[in-house]
């Protein structure tokens, strides 16, 4: 354990070491000033519109719809490494109706909604993620019971 005479000399190094310049000082402010200006430029120039569900068979796309605000329910019937996915789309979200693997953790998963969930069946090589730019309202990325 470090005595306090050996401690204040590491302290007024570290101060040595993080203590810049006046012009240093001012290129910080300038570059967090060009970062915070990017990100609400490109807050304000991605296209904001309703969240698309996206099915992949591995790395190829397969599928893209949009979450219906009404209607009937769209059923896409993914074919896998193993069999056929059946994957509903509706008001609520996005969920697994059926699907060939013996799991079936994908069907246990439930309904997703939020932009940036996703549901995969592993074994048959199904992966559905939403995308969109509207944010989780729980703040949430999971909970653990």
């Amino acid at each position: 354990m470090p005595s306090l005479a050996t401690a204040a000399p590491a302290r007024q190094d570290l101060r040595r070491l993080l203590s810049g310049t006046r012009i240093d000082r001012l290129l910080l402010i300038a570059g967090l000033a060009c970062i915070a200006a990017l990100w609400l430029w490109l807050q304000r120039e991605v296209p904001a519109g309703p969240p698309m569900v996206l099915i992949y068979h591995g790395k190829h796309l397969i599928a893209e719809y949009p979450i219906p605000s009404e209607g009937a329910p769209i059923h896409v019937q993914a074919k896998g490494d193993i069999g056929v996915s059946d994957i509903v789309i509706d008001t609520h979200g996005v969920h697994f109706e059926s699907s060939p693997c013996i799991g079936k953790q994908c069907i246990l998963a439930g309904t997703k909604h939020h932009p940036g969930d996703i549901i995969a069946c592993v074994p048959n090589r199904i992966l559905v993620s939403i995308r969109g730019s509207g944010a989780r309202d729980d703040g949430y990325d999971g909970i653990v019971q």
